[in-house]
Parts: C-alpha cells; sequence; structure tokens
C-alpha cells in the first residue's frame, strides 16, 4: 500500500503540471490593481489637501495684509492724536508768546531795566526757538496778498502805498504747524487809495 500512494501522488503531480502547461493562466496581480485604486484614491486626496493648503495659504495671505493695514491705521491715528495733542498744548504756549512779545514791545529799552530788559528778550529769542523747532511758524505781513483761508479780515481800509486786497496792517499773526494752520492771522485789508 504504501507503493499505492506514493503513485497516486506522484499522477497527481504530473497532471497538475501538465494542466498548467496546456492550460494558459489568467492570474490577475491583486497588487497592482490595489495601486491603481490607491493611485486614483491618492490624486484625489492630494488633490483636495492641496486646495486645503491653497485655502490656508490664501487666508495667511489676507490676514497679513489684514494686520499690515491696521498697524498702518493705527500708526496714522496715533500719529494724528500726538498731533492734535500737541496743537492744542502749541496754541495755548503762542498765547503766551503772544503777550510776552506785547510786553517786550511795551517795555523801556534804557535806565535802570536795560539789563532786565535785555534778558528778557534773552528769554523770549530762546523761547521762539523751541517753538520753531516743533514745527511752529508764524505768517502775516503787511503787503502780502489776503487770503481767507489764512487771513481773518477785520476789516478794510483805504491804504495809498498798499495795493487792493492786501494786508495792509497785521493786528495779531497767524501760525502754522507743520503746515496746517492752527490760528489765522488777524489783519487789516487794503481797499486801495481812496478815491
Amino acid at each position: 500500500m504504501p507503493g499505492t500512494k506514493r503513485k497516486k501522488t506522484e499522477s497527481m503531480k504530473v497532471v497538475a503540471e501538465t494542466h498548467k502547461a496546456s492550460e494558459p493562466v489568467q492570474h490577475v496581480d491583486q497588487t497592482e490593481s490595489e495601486s491603481i485604486n490607491v493611485d486614483a484614491d491618492e490624486s484625489g486626496e492630494v488633490a483636495a489637501l492641496r486646495q486645503e493648503v491653497e485655502a490656508g495659504k490664501d487666508k495667511y495671505l489676507r490676514l497679513m495684509a489684514e494686520f499690515d493695514n491696521y498697524k498702518r491705521r493705527s500708526s496714522k491715528e496715533y500719529e494724528r492724536l500726538i498731533s492734535a495733542a500737541n496743537e492744542k498744548l502749541i496754541l495755548e504756549m503762542v498765547e503766551v508768546r503772544e503777550n510776552f512779545e506785547r510786553a517786550l514791545k511795551s517795555g523801556g529799552t534804557g535806565g535802570e531795566f536795560a539789563p532786565f530788559y535785555d534778558g528778557m528778550k534773552l528769554i523770549f529769542s530762546k523761547y521762539d526757538e523751541v517753538l520753531t523747532r516743533h514745527g511752529l511758524t508764524p505768517f502775516a505781513a503787511t503787503g502780502e496778498p489776503f487770503d481767507p483761508m489764512i487771513h481773518d479780515a477785520l476789516m478794510k481800509a483805504p491804504n495809498a502805498q498798499i495795493p487792493a486786497d492786501c494786508v495792509a496792517e497785521v493786528f495779531e499773526r497767524g501760525y502754522r504747524l507743520n503746515d496746517k494752520v492752527i490760528k489765522h492771522a488777524r489783519v487789516v485789508v487794503s481797499s486801495g487809495s481812496a478815491g
């Protein structure tokens, strides 16, 4: 019996080998079909991820632009607030300057008060220097054309030496702070020669 078993297994092998050789095997590689499906799935995922990255990038760029605009606006607002605060302070200092200037004009230059007067002139010039350094510039001079944007006309008077519509007399000078008029000049406007 042991011989029959062996013969049987050998014949099965031979049959199997002849069967393999005679029939073409239709063997589908499972890994290839899986990789095709995986590639299709991965390309969809990759495209979705790319879109997500692009959307995130776009959002980031927009946020950066908004933040940049916010910083710029904040900086301008801060400068405007400082300028407005300086304007109020400088305007009050202008009043002190004008009173100081009037006092110097009315004071005597001779006698025992001469050293005091000279000291006051020196203080006034230093005070004026500080105001100028902070952007204050006075304007309004006799003979310049009248400009309603920077001058307040107190009255119109005939004047033979000064042409019509020009400043004939300055009552109070005007002041600019960094090119912005903070105080209008108060002037008398010439109407030309009386005729």
